[in-house]
């Protein structure tokens, strides 16, 4: 059963990797609630946890904030703490990590962000091509493209990809973000069932506002 779950797990995570990105990720750690043992590190100018106004579901309601700083991440983030639970993978393809949706302690594995930085620096307009291009993210997940703009609020953004994916039961939705950190392309995407947005993304997006990365020493 144990084995039987790790390639479960592999097989989950490489469906959101780009097509390369599928052959050896390796579980760095399994999935566990922010408040436990993501945090592995404080950093000099982001204290461990906040407090949050969100509008939620129309209703400002304050939302309490655990710092993700997760080695061998090179970045920080801030997370709902309890909404989500995290799983960190690596590969000779890149390092990322996944955040599920986990409402009430239950994980959603159809509801996350997931953060994706390949091992090879490639530009922002590989990065464009590999995520639309034939044979890439949008292509072999079967998700339609929606709308594209280069108009993003992240900082880190460059472009921001909205796509829908109809299943028989139900649509998906979701935002893939070019972004670019010293001159390396990198891509992070949110994925939710349609019902879900209300109260998803205002979660999604305060880890992706608060996405921060290390100062190189």
């Amino acid at each position: 059963m144990k084995l039987r779950r790790v390639a479960d797990l592999l097989m989950v995570l490489g469906l959101a990797m780009l097509p390369a990105c599928t052959r050896s990720w390796q579980i760095e750690s399994r999935p566990s609630p922010i408040a436990s043992n993501a945090v592995v590190a404080q950093t000099d100018d982001r204290p461990n946890s906040r407090i949050l106004p969100v509008n939620v579901e129309g209703k400002v309601t304050e939302i309490e904030l655990k710092l993700f700083a997760q080695s061998p991440l090179p970045f920080t983030t801030y997370v709902p703490i309890k909404d989500f639970t995290n799983e960190v993978g690596s590969s000779e393809e890149g390092t990322g990590v996944r955040f599920y949706y986990s409402p009430r302690g239950v994980r959603n594995d159809e509801a996350y962000i997931h953060i994706f930085l390949p091992t090879q620096n490639i530009s922002v307009a590989d990065m464009q091509d590999r995520l639309v291009g034939d044979g890439g993210l949008l292509a072999s997940n079967g998700w339609e493209l929606v709308d594209r703009t280069d108009i993003v609020s992240y900082a880190w953004a460059k472009e921001k990809l909205i796509y829908q994916q109809r299943a028989p039961d139900q649509t998906f939705m979701g935002s893939i973000y070019i972004g670019e950190q010293d001159g390396a392309a990198f891509y992070a995407f949110t994925h939710y069932p349609a019902d879900y947005r209300n109260a998803f993304e205002p979660r999604s997006t305060v880890i992706l506002e608060s996405l921060q990365f290390n100062a190189k020493k």
